[in-house]
């Protein structure tokens, strides 16, 4: 918190400040994260997006991964954009814009206890879940 800088200066920071989450084990293009804020840029309004990730190797887990991810972009993402509801920004490759992050109502809502059964499936799905 720097008490030199205007409040106009504290809203440009927090609107281009991005914070990039990725699993340890993803190896990644720098072209991807260019893609991703080149994205976030373009649309203030967006907080946060995801890349899609293609895992690598061979048998088995390898195509289980592969079906999870797909259903994970295809199914999921398709019908959090049309229920106007992100349920999940995945950790394995999201970038979040600071100024979305550091909102009242984001922190207010993903800290709510869930009370209600909808509460479970948008605020509550396990720690690795939480926007907080």
């Amino acid at each position: 918190n720097n008490p030199d800088l205007t409040d106009a200066q504290k809203e440009v920071r927090a609107e281009n400040t991005f914070l990039l989450a990725l699993d340890g084990d993803v190896d990644f293009q720098p072209e991807a994260i260019i893609k991703v804020v080149d994205l976030m840029k373009r649309n203030p309004s967006v907080g946060a997006a995801c890349g899609r990730i293609h895992p690598t190797g061979g048998g088995y887990m390898q195509w289980y991964q592969k079906f999870e991810y797909a259903i994970g972009h295809w199914l999921q993402k398709a019908t959090e954009h049309m229920m106007g509801c992100v349920l999940c920004s995945p950790g394995c490759f999201s970038l979040f814009r600071a100024k979305a992050v550091m909102a009242d109502n984001v922190m207010r809502t993903y800290t709510t206890v869930a009370n209600q059964p909808k509460h479970f499936v948008q605020y509550d799905q396990g720690e690795d879940r939480w926007l907080c």
